[in-house]
Protein backbone atom coordinates (compact mmCIF):
# COMPACT_ATOMS: atom_id res chain seq x y z
CA UNK A 1 0.00 0.00 0.00
CA UNK A 2 2.90 2.36 0.74
CA UNK A 3 4.19 1.78 -2.81
CA UNK A 4 0.76 2.60 -4.27
CA UNK A 5 0.51 5.79 -2.23
CA UNK A 6 4.00 6.78 -3.37
CA UNK A 7 3.06 6.17 -7.01
CA UNK A 8 -0.12 8.20 -6.56
CA UNK A 9 1.87 11.12 -5.17
CA UNK A 10 4.39 10.89 -8.02
CA UNK A 11 1.63 10.77 -10.64
CA UNK A 12 -0.06 13.84 -9.12
CA UNK A 13 3.14 15.92 -8.88
CA UNK A 14 4.78 15.33 -12.24
CA UNK A 15 7.25 18.02 -13.24
CA UNK A 16 6.56 20.12 -16.31
CA UNK A 17 8.17 23.01 -18.15
CA UNK A 18 11.70 24.07 -17.21
CA UNK A 19 11.83 21.74 -14.21
CA UNK A 20 11.22 18.71 -16.40
CA UNK A 21 14.02 19.86 -18.71
CA UNK A 22 16.41 20.09 -15.74
CA UNK A 23 15.44 16.58 -14.62
CA UNK A 24 15.94 15.21 -18.12
CA UNK A 25 19.46 16.63 -18.11
CA UNK A 26 20.20 15.23 -14.67
CA UNK A 27 18.97 11.75 -15.55
CA UNK A 28 20.98 11.74 -18.77
CA UNK A 29 24.10 12.96 -16.95
CA UNK A 30 23.64 10.28 -14.28
CA UNK A 31 23.47 7.58 -16.95
CA UNK A 32 26.67 8.85 -18.56
CA UNK A 33 28.55 9.16 -15.24
CA UNK A 34 27.58 5.69 -14.06
CA UNK A 35 28.51 4.24 -17.46
CA UNK A 36 31.92 5.91 -17.30
CA UNK A 37 32.48 4.73 -13.72
CA UNK A 38 31.69 1.12 -14.68
CA UNK A 39 33.34 1.19 -18.08
CA UNK A 40 35.58 -1.81 -17.36
CA UNK A 41 32.57 -4.09 -16.82
CA UNK A 42 29.96 -2.55 -19.12
CA UNK A 43 31.77 -2.24 -22.47
CA UNK A 44 29.76 -5.14 -23.99
CA UNK A 45 26.47 -3.42 -23.00
CA UNK A 46 26.94 0.30 -23.73
CA UNK A 47 23.29 1.32 -23.16
CA UNK A 48 22.46 -0.48 -19.93
CA UNK A 49 22.89 2.45 -17.50
CA UNK A 50 20.44 4.58 -19.47
CA UNK A 51 17.37 2.39 -18.85
CA UNK A 52 16.87 3.71 -15.27
CA UNK A 53 17.13 7.26 -16.65
CA UNK A 54 14.35 6.53 -19.14
CA UNK A 55 12.11 5.01 -16.46
CA UNK A 56 12.74 7.85 -13.99
CA UNK A 57 12.10 10.56 -16.57
CA UNK A 58 8.86 8.92 -17.70
CA UNK A 59 7.62 8.38 -14.16
CA UNK A 60 8.46 11.83 -12.85
CA UNK A 61 7.90 13.97 -15.94
CA UNK A 62 5.82 12.08 -18.51
CA UNK A 63 6.24 10.08 -21.69
CA UNK A 64 7.52 13.00 -23.77
CA UNK A 65 10.43 13.55 -21.41
CA UNK A 66 11.02 9.81 -21.32
CA UNK A 67 11.23 9.74 -25.11
CA UNK A 68 13.63 12.70 -25.02
CA UNK A 69 15.92 10.87 -22.58
CA UNK A 70 15.75 7.79 -24.80
CA UNK A 71 16.86 9.66 -27.92
CA UNK A 72 19.57 11.64 -26.10
CA UNK A 73 20.81 8.48 -24.36
CA UNK A 74 21.08 6.65 -27.69
CA UNK A 75 23.08 9.52 -29.16
CA UNK A 76 25.34 9.87 -26.09
CA UNK A 77 26.01 6.15 -25.81
CA UNK A 78 26.69 5.74 -29.54
CA UNK A 79 29.09 8.68 -29.53
CA UNK A 80 30.90 7.87 -26.27
CA UNK A 81 30.82 4.11 -25.76
CA UNK A 82 30.42 2.43 -29.17
CA UNK A 83 33.49 1.72 -31.27
CA UNK A 84 34.89 3.75 -32.93
CA UNK A 85 34.36 6.11 -30.01
CA UNK A 86 33.66 9.84 -30.32
CA UNK A 87 32.19 9.47 -33.77
CA UNK A 88 28.99 8.25 -35.37
CA UNK A 89 30.76 6.07 -37.90
CA UNK A 90 29.22 2.66 -38.58
CA UNK A 91 31.94 0.07 -39.01
CA UNK A 92 29.99 -3.01 -37.93
CA UNK A 93 26.43 -4.27 -37.80
CA UNK A 94 26.50 -5.04 -34.04
CA UNK A 95 26.46 -1.42 -32.72
CA UNK A 96 23.51 -0.56 -34.95
CA UNK A 97 21.66 -3.66 -33.72
CA UNK A 98 22.41 -2.74 -30.07
CA UNK A 99 21.11 0.77 -30.63
CA UNK A 100 17.92 -0.51 -32.24
CA UNK A 101 17.42 -2.94 -29.36
CA UNK A 102 17.90 -0.13 -26.83
CA UNK A 103 15.35 2.09 -28.60
CA UNK A 104 12.86 -0.79 -28.73
CA UNK A 105 13.26 -1.77 -25.06
CA UNK A 106 13.29 1.85 -23.87
CA UNK A 107 10.15 2.57 -25.89
CA UNK A 108 8.44 -0.45 -24.28
CA UNK A 109 9.44 0.80 -20.84
CA UNK A 110 7.97 4.22 -21.63
CA UNK A 111 4.66 2.63 -22.65
CA UNK A 112 4.57 0.43 -19.52
CA UNK A 113 5.49 3.20 -17.07
CA UNK A 114 3.10 5.71 -18.63
CA UNK A 115 0.31 3.13 -18.62
CA UNK A 116 1.01 2.34 -14.98
CA UNK A 117 0.97 6.05 -14.07
CA UNK A 118 -2.36 6.54 -15.84
CA UNK A 119 -3.83 3.48 -14.12
CA UNK A 120 -2.71 4.74 -10.73
CA UNK A 121 -4.27 8.13 -11.42
CA UNK A 122 -7.55 6.50 -12.44
CA UNK A 123 -7.55 4.35 -9.29
CA UNK A 124 -6.93 7.44 -7.17
CA UNK A 125 -9.79 9.29 -8.89
CA UNK A 126 -12.07 6.29 -8.37
CA UNK A 127 -11.11 6.11 -4.70
CA UNK A 128 -11.92 9.82 -4.30
CA UNK A 129 -15.31 9.35 -5.96
CA UNK A 130 -16.05 6.36 -3.70
CA UNK A 131 -15.04 8.38 -0.66
CA UNK A 132 -17.38 11.21 -1.67
CA UNK A 133 -20.21 8.70 -2.17
CA UNK A 134 -19.43 7.14 1.20
CA UNK A 135 -19.58 10.53 2.92
CA UNK A 136 -22.88 11.30 1.20
CA UNK A 137 -24.31 7.93 2.26
CA UNK A 138 -23.17 8.46 5.84
CA UNK A 139 -24.71 11.94 5.81
CA UNK A 140 -28.04 10.50 4.66
CA UNK A 141 -27.91 7.76 7.32
CA UNK A 142 -27.25 10.40 9.99
CA UNK A 143 -30.23 12.42 8.75
CA UNK A 144 -32.45 9.33 8.78
CA UNK A 145 -31.45 8.53 12.37
CA UNK A 146 -32.30 12.08 13.40
CA UNK A 147 -35.68 11.84 11.66
CA UNK A 148 -36.49 8.53 13.39
CA UNK A 149 -35.44 9.92 16.77
CA UNK A 150 -37.50 13.08 16.29
CA UNK A 151 -40.53 11.02 15.21
CA UNK A 152 -40.31 8.81 18.31
CA UNK A 153 -39.90 11.82 20.59
CA UNK A 154 -42.98 13.42 19.06
CA UNK A 155 -44.99 10.21 19.45
CA UNK A 156 -43.81 9.89 23.03
CA UNK A 157 -45.71 13.05 24.04
CA UNK A 158 -49.05 11.50 23.13
CA UNK A 159 -48.51 8.07 24.72
CA UNK A 160 -49.87 7.35 28.19
CA UNK A 161 -49.38 3.59 28.40
CA UNK A 162 -46.32 2.82 30.61
CA UNK A 163 -45.29 -0.22 28.57
CA UNK A 164 -45.44 1.76 25.33
CA UNK A 165 -43.43 4.60 26.90
CA UNK A 166 -40.81 2.11 28.08
CA UNK A 167 -40.55 0.63 24.58
CA UNK A 168 -40.18 4.07 23.00
CA UNK A 169 -37.54 5.10 25.55
CA UNK A 170 -35.63 1.89 24.84
CA UNK A 171 -35.80 2.55 21.10
CA UNK A 172 -34.61 6.13 21.59
CA UNK A 173 -31.62 4.97 23.67
CA UNK A 174 -30.71 2.42 21.02
CA UNK A 175 -30.96 5.00 18.23
CA UNK A 176 -28.85 7.47 20.21
CA UNK A 177 -26.24 4.78 20.78
CA UNK A 178 -26.15 3.83 17.10
CA UNK A 179 -25.99 7.50 16.11
CA UNK A 180 -23.02 8.03 18.42
CA UNK A 181 -21.21 5.06 16.93
CA UNK A 182 -22.11 6.24 13.46
CA UNK A 183 -20.50 9.62 14.14
CA UNK A 184 -17.27 7.89 15.16
CA UNK A 185 -17.27 5.87 11.94
CA UNK A 186 -18.28 8.78 9.70
CA UNK A 187 -14.75 9.37 8.42
CA UNK A 188 -13.23 6.65 6.22
CA UNK A 189 -9.93 7.24 8.07
CA UNK A 190 -11.53 5.38 10.99
CA UNK A 191 -11.11 2.19 8.97
CA UNK A 192 -7.49 2.79 7.99
CA UNK A 193 -6.10 0.34 10.57
CA UNK A 194 -8.78 -2.31 10.19
CA UNK A 195 -11.58 -3.47 12.47
CA UNK A 196 -9.77 -4.25 15.72
CA UNK A 197 -9.02 -0.63 16.80
CA UNK A 198 -12.64 0.30 16.01
CA UNK A 199 -13.98 -2.48 18.24
CA UNK A 200 -11.62 -1.55 21.08
CA UNK A 201 -12.84 2.05 20.88
CA UNK A 202 -16.51 1.03 20.76
CA UNK A 203 -16.20 -1.37 23.71
CA UNK A 204 -14.16 1.08 25.78
CA UNK A 205 -16.96 3.63 25.38
CA UNK A 206 -19.75 1.15 26.14
CA UNK A 207 -18.04 -0.41 29.19
CA UNK A 208 -16.70 2.85 30.55
CA UNK A 209 -16.31 2.66 34.37
CA UNK A 210 -17.34 -1.02 34.36
CA UNK A 211 -14.92 -3.76 35.52
CA UNK A 212 -14.96 -5.72 32.25
CA UNK A 213 -12.10 -7.78 30.81
CA UNK A 214 -12.38 -7.14 27.04
CA UNK A 215 -10.70 -9.50 24.59
CA UNK A 216 -10.74 -8.92 20.82
CA UNK A 217 -9.20 -11.36 18.36
CA UNK A 218 -9.40 -10.57 14.62
CA UNK A 219 -7.86 -13.19 12.31
CA UNK A 220 -9.65 -12.94 8.98
CA UNK A 221 -7.75 -10.52 6.75
CA UNK A 222 -9.29 -7.45 5.16
CA UNK A 223 -12.99 -6.68 5.27
CA UNK A 224 -15.12 -4.27 3.29
CA UNK A 225 -16.23 -1.00 4.84
CA UNK A 226 -19.83 -2.23 4.89
CA UNK A 227 -18.85 -5.40 6.73
CA UNK A 228 -16.77 -3.54 9.30
CA UNK A 229 -19.62 -1.10 9.94
CA UNK A 230 -22.20 -3.88 10.39
CA UNK A 231 -19.87 -5.85 12.68
CA UNK A 232 -19.09 -2.77 14.78
CA UNK A 233 -22.81 -2.00 15.17
CA UNK A 234 -23.59 -5.63 16.04
CA UNK A 235 -20.80 -5.83 18.64
CA UNK A 236 -21.92 -2.49 20.06
CA UNK A 237 -25.48 -3.76 20.44
CA UNK A 238 -24.28 -6.97 22.12
CA UNK A 239 -22.07 -4.93 24.45
CA UNK A 240 -24.98 -2.67 25.42
CA UNK A 241 -27.07 -5.72 26.30
CA UNK A 242 -24.20 -7.30 28.24
CA UNK A 243 -23.54 -4.07 30.15
CA UNK A 244 -27.21 -3.85 31.15
CA UNK A 245 -27.91 -7.50 32.03
CA UNK A 246 -24.49 -8.88 33.02
CA UNK A 247 -21.84 -6.37 34.05
CA UNK A 248 -23.82 -3.67 35.88
CA UNK A 249 -25.64 -6.28 38.05
CA UNK A 250 -22.23 -7.91 38.70
CA UNK A 251 -23.12 -11.24 37.10
CA UNK A 252 -19.96 -11.45 34.97
CA UNK A 253 -16.74 -9.69 34.02
CA UNK A 254 -15.58 -11.07 30.64
CA UNK A 255 -16.55 -9.96 27.13
CA UNK A 256 -14.91 -11.61 24.10
CA UNK A 257 -15.12 -10.87 20.37
CA UNK A 258 -13.44 -13.09 17.80
CA UNK A 259 -13.50 -13.02 14.02
CA UNK A 260 -11.88 -15.90 12.16
CA UNK A 261 -12.04 -17.69 8.83
CA UNK A 262 -13.60 -21.06 9.61
CA UNK A 263 -13.55 -22.37 6.05
CA UNK A 264 -12.54 -21.08 2.65
CA UNK A 265 -14.43 -17.85 2.00
CA UNK A 266 -16.50 -18.09 5.22
CA UNK A 267 -15.97 -16.00 8.35
CA UNK A 268 -17.37 -16.57 11.82
CA UNK A 269 -18.05 -13.72 14.23
CA UNK A 270 -18.34 -14.89 17.83
CA UNK A 271 -19.41 -12.64 20.70
CA UNK A 272 -19.36 -14.12 24.19
CA UNK A 273 -19.76 -13.04 27.82
CA UNK A 274 -19.59 -14.99 31.09
CA UNK A 275 -23.01 -13.95 32.37
CA UNK A 276 -26.08 -16.11 33.06
CA UNK A 277 -26.80 -16.55 29.32
CA UNK A 278 -29.77 -15.91 27.05
CA UNK A 279 -33.10 -17.53 27.85
CA UNK A 280 -34.35 -20.18 25.47
CA UNK A 281 -37.46 -18.10 24.76
CA UNK A 282 -35.36 -15.12 23.72
CA UNK A 283 -33.03 -17.28 21.63
CA UNK A 284 -36.03 -18.76 19.83
CA UNK A 285 -37.40 -15.28 19.18
CA UNK A 286 -40.52 -15.81 21.28
CA UNK A 287 -39.87 -12.74 23.43
CA UNK A 288 -40.83 -9.88 21.19
CA UNK A 289 -39.74 -7.29 23.76
CA UNK A 290 -36.07 -8.20 23.22
CA UNK A 291 -35.37 -5.19 21.05
CA UNK A 292 -31.58 -5.72 21.10
CA UNK A 293 -31.86 -9.22 19.64
CA UNK A 294 -34.08 -7.88 16.87
CA UNK A 295 -31.45 -5.27 16.00
CA UNK A 296 -28.65 -7.85 16.04
CA UNK A 297 -30.63 -10.23 13.82
CA UNK A 298 -31.08 -7.39 11.33
CA UNK A 299 -27.34 -6.60 11.37
CA UNK A 300 -26.50 -10.29 10.93
CA UNK A 301 -28.76 -10.28 7.89
CA UNK A 302 -26.85 -7.30 6.50
CA UNK A 303 -23.69 -9.40 6.72
CA UNK A 304 -25.41 -12.16 4.75
CA UNK A 305 -25.73 -14.51 7.71
CA UNK A 306 -28.08 -15.29 10.58
CA UNK A 307 -27.73 -14.88 14.33
CA UNK A 308 -27.08 -18.15 16.18
CA UNK A 309 -27.29 -18.46 19.98
CA UNK A 310 -25.97 -21.87 21.05
CA UNK A 311 -26.65 -23.11 24.58
CA UNK A 312 -23.86 -23.15 27.10
CA UNK A 313 -22.33 -21.11 29.89
CA UNK A 314 -22.72 -17.40 29.33
CA UNK A 315 -24.30 -15.73 26.33
CA UNK A 316 -22.79 -16.64 22.95
CA UNK A 317 -23.74 -15.02 19.64
CA UNK A 318 -22.45 -16.43 16.35
CA UNK A 319 -22.78 -15.07 12.83
CA UNK A 320 -21.26 -16.81 9.81
CA UNK A 321 -21.00 -14.92 6.53
CA UNK A 322 -19.09 -14.87 3.27
CA UNK A 323 -15.81 -13.00 2.93
CA UNK A 324 -16.66 -10.22 0.45
CA UNK A 325 -13.79 -8.64 -1.43
CA UNK A 326 -12.88 -5.30 0.24
CA UNK A 327 -13.69 -2.12 -1.60
CA UNK A 328 -11.21 0.65 -2.27
CA UNK A 329 -12.41 2.48 0.82
CA UNK A 330 -11.07 -0.13 3.04
CA UNK A 331 -7.36 0.81 3.82
CA UNK A 332 -5.10 -1.64 5.57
Amino acid sequence: MALIRWLVNIAKTRRTGARSGVLVGLFLAAGVVVRLALARWLDPVPFITFYPAVVAATLLCGWRQGAMVTVLSAVAAWFSFVEPRFSFAIVAFSPALQTAAFLLVAGSLIVLVEGMAKAVQQLDNTARINEDLFRELQHRVANNLQIVSATLQKAQRNVQDPAALQAINLALRRIDSMAGLHRRLYDTAAYSHGLEPILHEVLAETFRALPVDVRVDICCGELSVGQMTAIALLVNEAAINAAKHVFRPGKGSLFEVSLAEVERGRIQLTIRDDGPGISSEAAAGRQTQKFGLTVMRGLAGQLGGSLEMPEGPGATLIVKFSHARPSGLARS
